[in-house]
């Protein structure tokens, strides 16, 4: 599986939820493009993503390059894969469960904290939590799409700026330390499953319509602060 470093910054330097994907803020960051696909006829979009962290605080951005854009639901957990989305899956402890965090271009999210993955009849896990709102309203996300209430034509080019603070993973998994160092493992995901052009993208490629298969993650290394 492939490694993406994220690179650190200090706290006074790292990006504002209002900062675009070519703000100064993401300089650093290194870019990684969903290049897997499952088999559709549909045109596909170019969709990249980037992180940082700084020792505490994970940040994130995706940029989607496409056809239309999709943005119905605004609900906390409904089912944003629906419209057109990106999703960033990540586990800090190897041992433990991973955590989904899914958004859709008009800034709606979905997270759990799932444990055994295997689907249940009703489409559910067979072992998970979602993550209360209490908590999960900590997570900033910036979706610069906004309710479209219908599909709206493009080309357009749609992002999701996202922060993700120690409290929403520490809530499962107890005190996380300092990042500097850490290994993690994760993947980056693009899907649309309603939209004129359904599709389904990732960084690390899965072998069946499934995007929660944890032994498919990458690698996500955090770099040490300096000085």
């Amino acid at each position: 599986m492939d490694t993406y470093t994220v690179h650190a910054v200090r706290p006074q330097d790292a990006p504002a939820l209002h900062d675009s994907w070519n703000s100064p803020a993401w300089a650093s960051a290194n870019t990684v493009s969903l290049e897997w696909h499952w088999p559709t006829p549909h045109p596909l979009p170019k969709v990249q993503a980037r992180l940082l962290h700084d020792g505490r605080t994970v940040y994130g951005i995706f940029q989607v390059q496409d056809h239309s854009v999709l943005g119905l639901t605004k609900d906390y957990n409904a089912l944003v894969c629906n419209d057109s989305c990106v999703e960033f899956f990540f586990r800090p402890r190897l041992e433990k469960g991973y955590l989904n965090l899914e958004m859709s271009a008009s800034g709606a999210k979905l997270c759990s904290y799932i444990t055994k993955p295997a689907r249940q009849p009703d489409g559910t896990f067979e072992e998970y939590q979602p993550v209360p709102l209490e908590i999960g309203e900590r997570i900033a996300v910036r979706g610069s799409q906004g309710l479209t209430g219908w599909e709206l034509p493009g080309p357009v080019t749609w992002e999701i700026a996202f922060q993700i603070p120690p409290a929403v993973p520490e809530a499962f998994l107890g005190p996380l330390g300092a990042l500097d160092g850490q290994i993690w493992t994760g993947n980056f995901y693009h899907c649309a499953d309603h939209s004129a052009t359904p599709r389904w993208m990732a960084w690390q490629g899965v072998p069946e319509l499934n995007f929660h298969r944890p032994d498919c993650f990458g690698t996500l290394l955090m770099e040490e602060r300096k000085g």
